[in-house]
């Protein structure tokens, strides 16, 4: 495995994991069950509230569980009705195979068009975290008709470099024990025997980097859960993609976007600027004292930004 397949899985995939893993389906009285068949791939999701514009939610990874983004639904559930899209190879959206064909930017957009069309939907706002805002945005670049805006709470890297960033930043941050361990289940023999072990070791021995805060970062480590990541995606995307660069898809984008991201996201803020300055439409924001996943860090300032930026869409 290349040092950035593994950087890929041992970064981007923590994505927002730790929040409530209630059980999609019974977790919300207001809510209700879905699926939509695209090239007889069934891909479901669960939509949380039952007025207002829709949002579409979008977890990291690629591969993780929208299970971690519960949070967000529960709070933008409130006000709108909330898409917790179960992306192709997490939760039930099974594939028959894990490969280029299946695990791909193209594959993963024309799914979510699909899903708008399905609930007859004339625009989405889309909320993203990790790769989930990398999605996000490269959808809103492509399909600029079909976006109403675009809500980024943590940074995915927008190109393969960008990921290298990601991954040295993880890098810097964890202490000499935590790296040992990751180490300890990059040993290929160990990786050959049980890749999902070793994977989600390695995911876990790398949570602290991920926060400001260590505390919550051990919290969110003991809760992390084997079953809320599709380890098999990441080499998938990487094989389909190779040195990918959505900056060309930021330049099209038509809708007001927000990217707000903590002070201490590893994703850097080169990354996040970038964005910035290609999308031309977009508020950026910052939190301090706070890392990749802001509505888990600092809520109160997450929410207060995200409501006033919703609360003033043109209409």
């Amino acid at each position: 495995m290349s040092k950035f397949v593994a950087t890929l899985i041992a970064a981007c995939l923590l994505g927002s994991a730790g929040a409530a893993h209630a059980d999609l389906a019974s977790a919300h009285e207001n809510s209700a069950d879905g699926k939509v068949t695209r090239d007889g791939i069934d891909l479901f999701y669960t939509i949380v509230g039952t007025s207002g514009d829709y949002v579409l939610v979008l977890s990291g990874g690629p591969g993780e569980d929208i299970r971690s983004m519960q949070g967000i639904a529960d709070e933008l559930g409130k006000k709108y009705r909330c898409i917790m899209w179960e992306q192709r190879g997490t939760g039930r959206s099974k594939l028959p195979r894990y490969n280029s064909s299946m695990i791909n930017l193209n594959a993963y957009m024309e799914d979510i068009e699909a899903l708008r069309k399905h609930l007859d939907a004339e625009k989405f706002v889309v909320v993203g975290n990790s790769w989930g805002m990398v999605l996000g945005l490269a959808y809103a670049g492509t399909h600029p008709d079909a976006v109403r805006a675009v809500v980024t709470l943590g940074s995915g890297p927008i190109t393969y470099e960008y990921l290298g960033v990601f991954g040295d930043n993880q890098s810097t941050r964890l202490w000499p024990s935590e790296i040992e361990i990751r180490d300890f289940w990059r040993d290929p023999a160990r990786e050959a025997a049980n890749f999902d072990r070793a994977s989600f070791e390695r995911l876990r021995a790398a949570t602290a980097a991920y926060f400001y805060d260590r505390k919550k970062a051990l919290a969110m480590q003991m809760e992390l859960d084997p079953k809320d990541y599709n380890f098999r995606v990441p080499p998938a995307f990487i094989e389909a993609e190779g040195k990918y660069d959505i900056r060309p898809k930021l330049k099209t984008i038509a809708s007001p976007v927000l990217l707000l991201q903590g002070r201490q996201d590893l994703a850097g803020e080169a990354n996040v600027c970038e964005a910035h300055s290609l999308i031309a439409n977009s508020n950026l924001a910052f939190i301090d004292k706070c890392g990749h996943m802001p509505w888990l860090e600092q809520p109160e300032q997450t929410w207060k930004i995200v409501d006033d930026f919703l609360a003033h869409l043109p209409h």
